[in-house]
């Protein structure tokens, strides 16, 4: 039931059956009965669609059908009466060009009427009934295509973002999921469960779903947040004016759309599959979830490209591994690959609650709500909320059958499009394996992909420039060679592109999986002992103490201080000499043999982090994130970029750099339970063979992929300690606030380590880092960039030091 959608109440005249978007009211509202439709019209309309497309499911069991209201039809199509000239695709120096006139969906007076570019809602019927409610289920989705498109000019290329978050959340939820979930085992088979096609009663052209579509199909307020409907509706502006088609959906599960929000299911994944189908016109939809009246994409030339970020960078490669036709390229910024791998790390968990997911699922989960204070949830998908997170919490970083539904890297056979995979080397929220992931994906498909990695957190590249470029052309050069067969030569840049953490330049490497490995003698003065001992007793206290400090300025304490001013009792310390400018590229390795006595336990996290210090703690510049999760770096606003079709001028900006003593480079962490296991989560599943206490075994902590140079007269510093409260705060005593700056944790193991067996191997690219292209100072062509603060400011986007910070 669609509880966010109320059937308008006005007819018009000569009503043929059509209607597109229902405002979003109160949920629970069932829509209005209207007066009768003119029989004979819904006959013809249904016979001509299943004359049109036999694969329409006509022959499908009737589902719940409604009687047809508020459709529209005058004597006179208004859009017939607009006298224009025929608009048609501009491609110059192998991009698509600005070709219409932007208007604000947000507008409180926006309507179709005369945009350059038209806005509805689509409803996409999928195969499985979800949420048993008989019916399959339908996935909204909001549609702009350009008018030219829609009126035969051309056929439009699409850009697909389907970020669960854009229809709106369930914030209140995800603080109390738990009081949600319904203790009672959920069958996941359930969920597979065929739905009833519905029977098409009649159908609808794009302009005539434009003539009726209501705004209020966008610009709604989610219930609770009051948040705007379709949050990412206008992140895509510039390639919308450039003559793309942009489409926005959330999937099964979310807010207006039907079904069970299921955060990693394959059934998620085909949800958002269903919707390429549609646009390649190899699915129904429907213009309204009632009245059973189709709709295709009549617009479309059948090429789509995936992209978003973080949760709408994952469901991209999720989709390319399917290998659904029409799915040309994919652009995943800092996009999940494995969830294993997200919410563990080499057999332990890494984020507090080891069933994240489940409660991310819950986060995105308004379908399945019967009110409008989500208080009320379907009893059936509280028993799945609840199965979802018994299981993952039971597996406790292990890898389990629950984390192969969650594993997209297992089979790539199937992908046959390209990708240009973006990550930041910051990004403390899905690490860099991820696209690491990704890459190999590729790689073993033989398919073609390209690798940058920036020096930002989790965060996309817009406004930044690559060696001179901005990301919005490069980005506009690959969707127009993919999309639209424009030959620029974008296949041919670089395999690899990484931003120096030393001047912000760009090296290229031709290659990403040829690793070469360095190794370096740790300094003995530092470190003389055969072996070193760590008790992680102490880690609580000495974190709650830190935590709450301050620097002789007052700031907060940051994390990669954290482990260099660690008691001697919890870690271990190996101080490497590098040559000046060294460069490592590529997945770092530390080898070690470990023996611990306390075997009977599980979850005991072995951490290492890898540094750049400088002697005496002097300080230094470098990309510096504060919180480490969601923080990104500030950034200075140092010119624009005129966007064309009338949309405000793209604001140019640049990475800055901060005085720290101390940089974490990249880290990684192992179980003491799971030795010898490899990069791979599959290769983490729970051991069944005892461990002896007391005896060494081997193990590889396989730390994120990253770049780094280190400067002269830095040094590489590894720590070797326990749990890191900084990500995988395991401690039920420190979570429960009972740890305090002089009150220790009863969660507590010991472990040593063999330091003549330890090995620091630094990965380098095949070709030394002298042998890369290197970037000079940008020269920017100022006929294309404003860069002088007067300029910017007669432009009105010049950003205040206040706006800077916030960026």
């Amino acid at each position: 039931m669609f509880r966010k959608h109320i059937a308008l109440l006005t007819t018009l005249a000569l009503m043929t059956g059509l209607i597109s978007c229902f405002p979003k009211p109160a949920q629970n509202n069932p829509p209005t009965e209207p007066a009768a439709e003119s029989v004979a019209e819904s006959e013809a309309a249904e016979t001509k669609e299943a004359d049109e497309d036999k694969s329409s499911d006509d022959s499908s069991p009737a589902a719940e059908v409604k009687p047809n209201s508020n459709s529209k039809k005058t004597d006179v199509n208004w859009m017939e009466t607009i006298q224009r000239e025929k608009k048609a695709l501009v491609f110059e120096d192998g991009m698509a060009q600005p070709i219409l006139t932007y208007t604000n969906l947000r507008d409180s007076d926006y309507t179709n009427d005369g945009s350059d570019i038209l806005r509805f809602c689509v409803y996409i019927e999928t195969d499985h009934d979800t949420d048993g409610d008989g019916k399959a289920d339908l996935v909204e989705a909001l549609v702009q295509v350009p008018r030219a498109a829609a009126e035969g000019d051309f056929k439009a290329a699409t850009i697909y973002d389907p970020t669960p978050y854009g229809a709106g959340t369930v914030n209140e939820t995800e603080q109390n999921s738990k009081m949600l979930l319904n203790k009672t085992p959920f069958d996941y088979d359930k969920l597979y469960e065929p739905g009833q096609k519905r029977k098409p009663k009649g159908n609808m052209t794009t302009l005539e779903a434009a003539e009726i579509a209501s705004p209020e199909c966008w610009n709604y307020k989610v219930p609770v947040t009051g948040d705007i409907g379709y949050t990412y509706a206008q992140f895509y502006d510039y390639y919308l004016v450039r003559g793309f088609a942009v489409v926005e959906a959330g999937g099964i599960g979310t807010y207006g759309s039907e079904g069970f929000e299921l955060c990693g299911f394959d059934l998620e994944r085909d949800s958002h599959k269903c919707v390429v189908e549609w646009l390649t016109g190899k699915r129904t939809a429907y213009t309204d979830p009632y009245n059973n009246i189709t709709i295709k994409a009549d617009w479309s030339n059948g090429n789509v490209a995936m992209t978003g970020c973080s949760y709408g960078g994952t469901l991209p490669f999720e989709v390319a591994t399917s290998g659904v036709e029409g799915l040309k390229t994919i652009i995943p910024f800092a996009g999940i690959a494995s969830w294993y791998d997200y919410t563990n790390f080499q057999g332990v968990p890494r984020v507090n609650d080891a069933a994240y997911a489940y409660s991310l699922a819950s986060y995105n989960s308004g379908a399945a709500f019967l009110d409008d204070q989500w208080t009320v949830v379907n009893d059936d998908y509280a028993s799945f909320l609840w199965q979802f997170s018994e299981d993952q919490e039971a597996t406790n970083g292990d890898y389990d059958d629950i984390w192969e539904r969650l594993d997209y890297t297992l089979d790539p056979s199937k992908i046959n499009c390209s990708a240009l995979i973006v990550h930041g080397m910051n990004d403390f929220n899905v690490t860099t394996k991820q696209s690491d992931l990704m890459a190999r994906a590729f790689e073993s498909a033989g398919q073609p992909y390209k690798l940058v990695l920036h020096q930002n957190g989790h965060s996309t590249l817009d406004g930044m420039l690559i060696n001179d470029e901005l990301w919005q052309n490069i980005m506009n050069k690959w969707l127009s060679h993919y999309l639209y067969d424009v030959d620029n030569d974008i296949e041919d840049m670089p395999m690899v592109s990484v931003q120096s953490n030393v001047d912000g330049s760009f090296r290229t490497y031709d290659t990403w999986a040829d690793f070469k490995y360095q190794t370096f003698e740790y300094d003995k003065k530092v470190n003389p002992d055969n072996f070193n001992h760590v008790d992680t007793t102490a880690i609580g206290s000495t974190f709650a103490k830190y935590y709450e400090s301050t620097d002789e300025f007052g700031r907060e304490s940051i994390r990669d201080n954290y482990y260099l001013s660690l008691p001697d009792s919890v870690h271990a310390k190996y101080v490497y000499e590098v040559p000046d400018n060294y460069t490592f590229t590529g997945v770092p390795e530390v080898h070690l043999k470990l023996s611990t006595k306390d075997v009977a336990k599980d979850g005991m996290v072995v951490s290492a982090m890898l540094l750049d210090t400088i002697d005496g703690e002097e300080s230094f510049k470098a990309y510096m994130t504060k919180q480490r999760i969601y923080d990104t770096l500030p950034t200075r606003t140092f010119g624009a970029a005129e966007t064309g079709g009338g949309l405000p001028y793209t604001k140019v900006k640049e990475y800055v750099q901060s005085n720290t003593t101390a940089k974490l480079i990249t880290f990684g962490y192992t179980d003491l339970k799971n030795p010898g296991g490899g990069y791979e989560g599959k290769d983490y599943r729970r051991r069944t063979e005892e461990m002896n206490a007391g005896e060494y075994y081997d193990y590889t902590i396989y730390l994120m992929p990253t770049s780094y140079t280190f400067e002269p007269g830095h040094k590489a510093v590894l720590i070797i300690t326990g749990w890191d409260p900084y990500n995988d705060i395991l401690d039920e005593d420190f979570k429960n606030g009972l740890v305090t700056d002089s009150v220790d944790s009863s969660y507590t193991y010991a472990f040593n380590i063999d330091n003549e067996a330890l090995e620091m191997r630094f990965p380098v690219i095949a070709g030394s880092p002298e042998d890369v292209d290197v970037a000079t100072e940008s020269e920017l062509n100022r006929e294309e960039i404003i860069a002088t603060e007067s300029d910017l400011k007669k432009k009105e986007i010049i950003a205040t030091d206040s706006e800077t910070k916030k960026e």
